[in-house]
């Protein structure tokens, strides 16, 4: 019998999945300077959703950050942050989702992520104190 996390993740139909390089002139960083490069990855893992996203920052210093989690609004831990150490993911449609990221507990950062109507751009709103960011990315090709 499949399980209820699995029948609402295949019932989902994430439209964020695949691969997503960021646009530097189309976005605004506000909590710190924007990377140089940025990837970010959505992939089906199961009844999961796995994240990866690599990059090189401002300095010119490499970068990668992971989770693994569920649409559920539980956290779940981050690997790689300095702002955050667990995410919270909750679903809302195929075009949007919405994460609760904390540190020790306490939210730092509140993001939603929409993916354009034609499925080209991803656009993630992310605010913390003192900050709001708006990240624009292109879906990559499929290999």
């Amino acid at each position: 019998m499949l399980s209820l996390s699995l029948l609402l993740l295949l019932s989902l139909d994430d439209r964020a999945l695949g691969a997503w390089r960021f646009l530097p002139a189309e976005s605004r960083y506000e909590s710190a300077p924007a990377p140089r490069q940025s990837q970010r990855q959505w992939v089906a893992d199961g009844d999961w959703v796995r994240f990866l996203h690599d990059g090189v920052s401002a300095d010119g210093k490499p970068f990668h950050t992971e989770f693994r989690a569920r649409y559920d609004g539980k956290p779940y831990p981050f690997t790689g942050g300095t702002l955050y150490d667990h995410v919270a993911l909750f679903w809302r449609n195929a075009s949007r989702l919405d994460q609760v990221f904390t540190k020790q507990g306490a939210v730092t950062v509140r993001a939603r992520r929409t993916i354009s109507r034609d499925g080209r751009r991803m656009t993630i709103d992310a605010r913390g104190k003192g900050f709001r960011n708006k990240l624009v990315y292109e879906r990559l090709p499929l290999p």
